[in-house]
């Protein structure tokens, strides 16, 4: 919205601008090129913030935390958060990224402690993966070590003791495939006093690439 605001005052000095060169009759060359120079500095305002207003509109679109709710039969610190996360364009495998601390989408697939990879059984990454009709499989993996991920015992979102590690939760630092509406539990490395909830209620179903997917993650008190 400023872009535009700045784009239309742009205009209005051109217009001035212009008025005053068709209207001057004894301007001098000093006063003729000062106008020049301000025209000049108007159009390129003009130009970069029309650029900037059609370019920004697409990063809005893209999506970030949508929403918080916390049922009544959750404690204290387990409040569901819903975020859409967008999946890169310029990789063999569509990927996005989360960061866990506070829960929010990486700018970028690789940006974010934890990467939520699609794969199609028996392609590899020379080929377009998850594309038409491709089978498509669906993984976490940490990024660069920053977390640790397992497979929840039961459901952390009611019950955070279901991250336990004393309940069978097996934590790791590399690749888990994950199924739709199963939770996970995550750990940022070096620090296990915080630990994550993460659940995709439903994998993504567009075509030819999936752009986005939703994921429910809560911060659960260890």
């Amino acid at each position: 919205m400023v872009d535009l605001l700045i784009a239309v005052a742009a205009v209005v000095v051109l217009i001035v601008v212009a008025v005053v060169l068709v209207r001057a009759r004894r301007l001098s060359r000093a006063g003729i090129s000062a106008a020049l120079a301000v025209a000049v500095v108007a159009a390129g305002a003009f130009a970069v913030s029309l650029y900037r207003s059609q370019t920004t509109s697409d990063e809005h679109d893209l999506p970030r935390v949508i929403g918080s709710t916390a049922p009544a039969e959750q404690g204290l610190g387990t409040a569901v958060l819903k975020i859409q996360v967008p999946m890169g364009t310029g990789d063999k495998y569509p990927q996005g990224a989360v960061w866990l601390q506070p829960p929010h989408p990486g700018t970028d697939a690789y940006t974010g402690d934890v990467s939520l990879l699609c794969s199609t059984p028996g392609k590899d990454e020379k080929v377009q993966n998850c594309t038409g009709g491709d089978q498509r499989i669906w993984s976490a993996e940490p990024l660069e070590g920053r977390a640790t991920i397992g497979a929840a015992s039961g459901d952390p979102f009611a019950d955070p003791a279901a991250c336990a590690e004393s309940n069978g939760v097996k934590y790791q630092d590399g690749y888990l495939q994950l199924t739709a509406g199963r939770a996970y539990c995550l750990h940022k490395t070096g620090d296990d006093g915080e630990v994550f909830a993460l659940r995709i209620p439903s994998f993504p179903a567009e075509k030819p690439l999936p752009a986005r997917i939703d994921v429910e993650m809560s911060v659960l008190s260890a």
